[in-house]
């Protein structure tokens, strides 16, 4: 038996690698790599005499190095996890809020691209976020979500 199907069988009935498993890996060792940074600061500093700057990135690197050690831990243990169902619905709140900013950014990238011919707009009286061609003096706006009646001028 090779390693491939040992390692298989091992990883029957676990969680495995999800999407908020790989973004803790990843913000994990985004940590772990400033504390790299930090910590050559820190030589370059004590380097030139700086004693209270390398003191600073020296206790720095300890923070950000302890971070990065503990999500590492975290994102193992949930790759390791027989709670299947507890990873999973984990898995499902970091997809939710992750497209919901996915979604923020998608939206004003498009306000951006249609600036020129689009006026964007709330709704007054709930917030509903509304647009209406440009150069069309001042029009009368019904709002889908409320249906509340107002002026704007575009």
């Amino acid at each position: 038996m090779n390693f491939r199907t040992k390692l298989y069988q091992f990883m029957q009935g676990r969680n495995g690698v999800d999407a908020y498993g790989r973004f803790l890996n990843r913000v994990s060792f985004g940590f772990l790599l400033a504390a790299i940074v930090c910590s050559f600061l820190t030589m370059v500093f004590a380097s030139h005499e700086l004693l209270t700057a390398a003191l600073v990135f020296r206790i720095l690197y300890f923070v950000l190095y302890a971070i990065g050690f503990v999500l590492l831990i975290w994102c193992s243990i949930r790759i390791l996890s027989r709670r299947v169902a507890a990873r999973q619905k984990e898995n499902t709140r970091f997809l939710y809020r992750r497209q919901k900013i996915v979604r923020f950014f998608e939206s004003k990238k498009q306000e951006w691209k249609n600036r020129k011919t689009y006026k964007y707009f709330k709704c007054p009286k709930c917030g509903q976020r509304m647009r209406a061609p440009r150069h069309k003096g001042k029009i009368r706006v019904t709002c889908n979500q409320c249906t509340n009646v107002f002026l704007t001028k575009t």
